[in-house]
């Protein structure tokens, strides 16, 4: 079932990447800054409610194994180590952008939404190393949802699964999606208007 809700999602998000992509000028992709400005807290770019209430789900739920005794809550706990401060940037660039694929997609731009361009420039710099991390976090997880089968631990083995299909919808829609709403608002920032 949660294989299914992950495809309606990936089938909503390809529906709005190809309206924007379709109705945005050639794309225009501007050398990225190795300094770009973290995300602001006070931003009006949101991360889609959705998003953020998964990835509060997850951690939630790694924390509460982080907890358990034996070798379940030390793999765990390994495994937080490596994703929280991936978890945290991923909130600061990686995510928000994609609060405005909805506006976007209607064919909306406002001057305000040039903003993002900082967050998506620094994902576009930080790339690799989100993807490498994303190695380490996928080793981690491996190892919990091993160790959690073996101490029967349903929900920590789910906890695990989880997060592998969550790792990897990253890096087949979300992190490309992002990066096309910011050159789909360069371009748009670049006529200087409303492209449908």
């Amino acid at each position: 079932m949660k294989k299914s809700i992950y495809l309606q999602r990936f089938g909503a998000i390809a529906v709005a990447l190809l309206v924007i992509t379709l109705s945005a000028p050639t794309a225009v992709h501007a050398q990225t800054s190795k300094h770009s400005e973290p995300h602001r807290h006070d931003s009006k770019i949101q991360i889609p409610e959705a998003m953020r209430l998964e990835h509060m789900e997850i951690h939630d739920g790694l924390v509460r194994a982080t907890k358990m005794p034996g070798q379940v809550g030390d793999a765990a706990r390994k495994l937080a180590a490596v994703l929280d401060p991936h978890f945290v940037r991923e909130e600061q660039i990686a995510l928000p952008p994609l609060g405005l694929l909805a506006p976007l997609s209607r064919g909306e731009f406002t001057p305000e939404m040039r903003e993002v361009l900082s967050m998506t420039d620094a994902l576009r710099a930080e790339l690799p190393r989100m993807l490498s991390e994303h190695k380490a976090i996928r080793a981690a997880t491996v190892r919990l949802g091993e160790v959690a089968k073996a101490a029967g631990d349903a929900t920590v083995e789910r906890l695990a699964e989880t997060l592998k299909v969550h790792a990897q919808s990253e890096e087949e829609v979300f992190y490309p999606a992002a990066l096309l709403v910011g050159d789909v608002v360069r371009a748009r920032s670049a006529t200087g208007t409303n492209q449908r």
